[in-house]
């Protein structure tokens, strides 16, 4: 079983996990809407995808926080791709700098769970009603156990919004139990990308988690592999399907 015909909508595809996530669906034969905040990394990413894997790859400019934006956009997508089938939050950003609460920039703080929280939220409601008129789809959010809040006290924001992500799992897994749309957190670990590496808490780690693990493990769910787990958090460097 491939993903041949399904549509996928992943955000924060421009770079990092999201690309690592969007080339792995896409290999498996899955069409995908690319979301980044700029257009040039998608664009870049949707010629090579659609090259090598005769996808078709939809790039997009789009704030996950702007609620109309996002509803241009998904009428966009299935105009041009079809009903989307999964959809994957994976855009996420960070304070820049590791301080306490209270010596944190406001703006900065809000705008982080902004992105991380409302833009989840906002994805998920306008693309949750047609997978639950039609009976199938699969949403996954990417979770986080924010350890380097926990360990330095910093990155509020962050730790948050992506607790919060997982509580909004947990809250649409009974109302969507029997609908045929599956749900899951997925746990990508410590990944070396741009956001991990603008934290100084992480300078000595030389053992980073597989991203590919993570990419792994979303294929395997959009599969269905998953389905019996609905609402739960997989680990995807513990699972590690190897999809």
């Amino acid at each position: 079983m491939t993903l041949l015909g399904q549509i996928g909508v992943v955000t924060g595809a421009g770079r990092g996990l999201g690309r690592d996530i969007a080339t792995a669906l896409a290999a498996d034969g899955m069409s995908l809407l690319l979301v980044s905040r700029t257009r040039e990394q998608v664009n870049e990413l949707a010629e090579e995808l659609a090259a090598r894997h005769g996808i078709k790859a939809l790039p997009v400019a789009l704030d996950v926080t702007d609620p109309e934006a996002i509803d241009r956009v998904v009428m966009h997508c299935e105009q041009h791709l079809g009903t989307v089938d999964l959809l994957v939050n994976n855009a996420a950003v960070i304070e820049r700098l590791p301080v306490p609460f209270w010596e944190s920039d406001r703006d900065e703080v809000w705008r982080v769970v902004e992105t991380n929280l409302r833009g989840p939220m906002l994805m998920t409601r306008a693309l949750l009603p047609p997978m639950v008129l039609r009976g199938h789809g699969r949403v996954v959010n990417l979770a986080s156990r924010a350890r380097a809040a926990t360990r330095t006290g910093t990155y509020t924001g962050y730790a948050v919004s992506k607790r919060a992500v997982t509580l909004l799992t947990e809250s649409l897994t009974e109302p969507l139990r029997g609908t045929g749309v599956v749900v899951l957190d997925v746990l990508p670990g410590l990944v070396r990308t741009e956001l991990t590496l603008s934290m100084p808490v992480w300078d000595d780690v030389t053992d980073w988690d597989d991203p590919l693990a993570t990419a792994r493990l979303v294929v395997a769910i959009a599969r269905g592999r998953y389905d019996d787990r609905h609402g739960e958090l997989l680990d995807a460097p513990t699972l590690d399907s190897g999809a």
